[in-house]
C-alpha cells in the first residue's frame, strides 16, 4: 500500500502523543525539561482548593535527547511526541501485567482450595515477579528516551525590568 497514509513517527501520525514543555537547562546534545503532574481535572475551576491538585505533587525534571539543529534556551518550551503504541506498551506493562499475574496466582490458589491466607500469600510473590519486566523497561532506554522534540516555541521576550535598572 504506497502513500496510503501518514507513517508511524511522523508529526502527521494521529497515533503520536503530544505535549508542550518548558526548558529548564540545554547541556550539549541533551535537554532537561519540566514535567508537571497534573492532576486528572486539570481544568477545573476549584484546582486551587483541591486536595486532588495538591497531592499530584511538584514537577518532575525529564532529561531527553536534544535534535542537533536545535537551539534552545532555558524558558523556552518544547512540543515532545510519543508514539500511541509505546505509551500503552508502558501502561500494559504498569497496568494489566501485575493484575492478571495477581488474578492467575489467586485463581490458582483457589483451585488448589487454599484457605484466604494462603491465596494471599501466593498473590504477594506473583505480583512482585510481574513488576519486574515494568523495572527492566525503565532501565537504558526508557520511555523518557522515547520523546522526540517535534517544534520550539522560543520564550517570549521579556519587557523591561519595572524596578529599573
Amino acid at each position: 500500500m504506497a502513500g496510503g497514509g501518514p507513517r508511524a513517527g511522523t508529526p502527521a501520525d494521529p497515533r503520536l502523543l503530544r505535549e508542550r514543555l518548558r526548558v529548564v537547562a540545554a547541556p550539549p546534545g541533551r535537554l532537561r525539561l519540566s514535567a508537571p503532574r497534573a492532576a486528572g481535572c486539570a481544568a477545573c475551576g476549584a484546582r486551587a482548593a483541591c486536595g486532588g491538585a495538591a497531592a499530584s505533587g511538584p514537577a518532575r525534571l525529564l532529561e531527553i535527547a536534544c535534535p542537533p539543529d536545535l537551539a534552545p534556551r532555558p524558558g523556552d518550551e518544547v512540543e515532545v511526541a510519543l508514539s500511541g503504541g509505546r505509551f500503552l506498551a508502558a501502561v500494559g506493562l504498569a497496568y494489566l501485567l501485575p493484575t492478571l499475574a495477581v488474578v492467575i496466582a489467586a485463581g490458582a490458589g483457589l483451585a488448589l482450595e487454599l484457605p484466604d491466607l494462603g491465596v494471599a500469600l501466593l498473590c504477594l510473590p506473583a505480583l512482585a515477579l510481574s513488576l519486574i519486566p515494568l523495572a527492566l523497561a525503565g532501565r537504558g532506554e526508557g520511555l523518557a528516551e522515547a520523546l522526540r522534540v517535534e517544534a520550539l516555541h522560543p520564550a517570549g521576550p521579556s519587557g523591561p525590568d519595572p524596578c529599573g535598572p
